[in-house]
């Protein structure tokens, strides 16, 4: 259970120095009204930030050592009884986790809503959206964020999750080849897939990303949505399925003037 939530907490913070956050163990307050001043008090928060998963790092470590001369405890005093009761513990865990990650997505969107931002990242959103939102449903900043990045954006997953399809499109891709040559393919492929698996690399930040699309497909079903591509421009839509594409057209144009009436003095 510590080890679990000491990942949690390097994963929160990580999201927060990605996404620019003030957590609420930070408490000091500057009144930044100079770009230098303001500066100061991101380079303070980041480094307050970065020091704390340091710390979280340096507990996980101590706590792997501690968990490690368990697994051999229990090995010894139980032994052929040891891996199902593992397995069971797992499991239970695992539950544990996923409402640990739930809560803190839900106290990243507290943050995210009611927490500064750069104002030039604000301008540049109200400026020209990417998003242009035709129903009557209200969607969060986070997620308007989010839809910002396009379709075309990959969400990075876990090496664990995907691994074992891998393996298998691997090696159904491999029978294609000319029997001779199917061992040399495949040796090879096996070292990248162990590669894969020992560097563990996964952006923390995709994490709160899918837990972010994860509701806005909720929203757009209870509502009865949907997200099509603008005409125009490479905007996207969101709009009630009812709605017909003219109105969409139209309504495209209208925001394509107001933004270029924007630009004029």
């Amino acid at each position: 259970m510590k080890l679990l939530k000491t990942n949690a907490a390097i994963w929160f913070n990580k999201i927060c120095r990605d996404t620019h956050i003030q957590p609420n163990y930070i408490g000091f307050k500057i009144n930044a009204h100079k770009q230098q001043d303001k500066k100061t008090a991101a380079n303070a928060i980041r480094f307050h930030i970065n020091q704390e998963i340091k710390f979280q790092y340096k507990r996980k470590h101590h706590l792997n050592q501690q968990l490690y001369q368990s697994h051999l405890e229990c090995t010894h005093h139980y032994k052929g009884m040891w891996q199902h009761i593992q397995t069971i513990i797992d499991r239970l865990l695992h539950y544990i986790k996923e409402n640990q990650y739930k809560k803190l997505n839900k106290k990243l969107d507290a943050l995210s809503n009611h927490g500064s931002r750069h104002h030039n990242k604000q301008k540049a959103i109200q400026f020209q959206s990417k998003v242009i939102n035709l129903s009557n449903t209200h969607f969060t900043k986070e997620q308007i964020n989010i839809l910002s990045l396009g379709p075309n954006y990959a969400i990075e997953k876990e090496p664990k999750k995907y691994i074992s399809e891998l393996i298998v499109d691997t090696e159904v891709a491999i029978r294609q080849l000319e029997p001779k040559f199917q061992n040399t393919y495949r040796y090879l492929a096996a070292k990248q897939i162990k590669q894969i698996l020992a560097s563990n690399r996964h952006n923390a930040l995709h994490k709160h990303h899918q837990y972010s699309i994860n509701k806005i497909k909720k929203v757009l079903e209870n509502y009865n949505l949907t997200l099509i591509k603008a005409d125009k421009s490479k905007a996207i839509v969101i709009i009630d399925r009812d709605r017909s594409p003219t109105y969409i057209s139209t309504q495209n144009t209208i925001h394509t003037h107001q933004t270029y009436a924007a630009t004029l003095p």
